[in-house]
């Protein structure tokens, strides 16, 4: 287990209910905004956002609704979960329900305009590489190209209530343009003996090196226990295509006050000198957004 310590425990940024996967982007005029979902009566998310008034300590403006779940019939018509926005395209995971399975995700995407986010619509469908749903994404141009971290789901398996639930990896694709993209084929990062999930990877680049952080989870007793819930995770590239773990600058359950049986859906940014790291607590954002920092120059131990 990391020495946790290495972070310093800032706080609570967001406390008056679900904030589920924290996303901050800046934003072409300047601004950093953070994206988050939140559920209804009927229990489909609906997505956030709030602007970073200040970056450190991360402090935020009042909440703006930027995008609601589609009509019956479309992909996400259960529920739309914002995320990293690059230039004006908006990345959002749309989700539906199932029959044969309790629920399909598609990763999408939005464009904005003055009116507000127009829909465009899926981007990474399942197909012959990928036969399963895609998730999270993160965006990082890297070498004259984009790169695009997605979760990708292979396999389904019970929990110990026997519920189904999805298995996945991080998975890559490539684009010139931020919208279309194409899958390569290569996987970041892998699932490890007794994980079930990996989901959003957030990115920075410091002195020539990649560093990511990402949620890991079991197969069981995730939800509520620390012995399978998330925890965060710290990994290095090169070239964006090969990643090592390490056993440094990660997150475990019991990290802080509200993140006792998970830390999940960490979303990083560079202020000051500092890597400020936002993440979820228990009940996937149940209790709102914490963050925690630690000094940039604490990652140059790693080469």
């Amino acid at each position: 287990m990391t020495d946790t310590s290495t972070w310093i425990f800032g706080g609570q940024i967001l406390n008056n209910g679900r904030a589920q996967l924290p996303v901050v982007s800046k934003l072409n005029d300047g601004r950093h905004v953070v994206n988050y979902a939140k559920r209804d009566k009927l229990g489909r998310s609906h997505g956030f956002q709030r602007t970073l008034t200040c970056l450190f300590p991360p402090k935020l403006d009042p909440e703006v609704a930027i995008l609601r779940p589609g009509e019956a019939g479309d992909t996400d018509v259960a529920g739309v979960m914002p995320m990293q926005q690059v230039n004006d395209l908006l990345y959002y995971i749309g989700w539906t329900l199932r029959k044969d399975v309790p629920y399909f995700n598609y990763l999408s995407v939005a464009r904005q305009t003055s009116a507000g986010f127009s829909k465009i619509g899926p981007i990474l469908a399942p197909d012959i590489i990928d036969k399963g749903f895609s998730g999270t994404f993160f965006v990082i141009k890297f070498r004259r190209k984009y790169f695009g971290y997605y979760l990708s789901v292979v396999d389904w398996s019970q929990d110990e209530k026997g519920n189904l639930n999805p298995e996945y990896n991080i998975r890559i694709a490539v684009s010139s343009d931020a919208l279309n993209w194409r899958r390569i084929d290569e996987t970041a990062i892998e699932l490890e003996e007794s994980e079930a999930g990996i989901s959003a990877m957030t990115i920075i680049k410091r002195k020539g090196v990649l560093h990511a952080w990402f949620s890991v989870r079991g197969s069981k007793n995730f939800r509520n226990s620390s012995s399978g819930g998330y925890r965060i995770v710290h990994a290095v590239s090169h070239d964006g295509l090969t990643w090592k773990r390490d056993d440094k600058f990660g997150l475990y359950p019991g990290f802080s006050p509200g993140a006792q049986s998970m830390v999940a859906y960490p979303s990083v940014y560079t202020v000051k000198g500092n890597l400020v790291l936002l993440f979820n607590g228990d009940g996937f954002g149940e209790n709102g957004i914490f963050w925690c920092w630690l000094p940039l120059t604490k990652l140059d131990l790693i080469n």
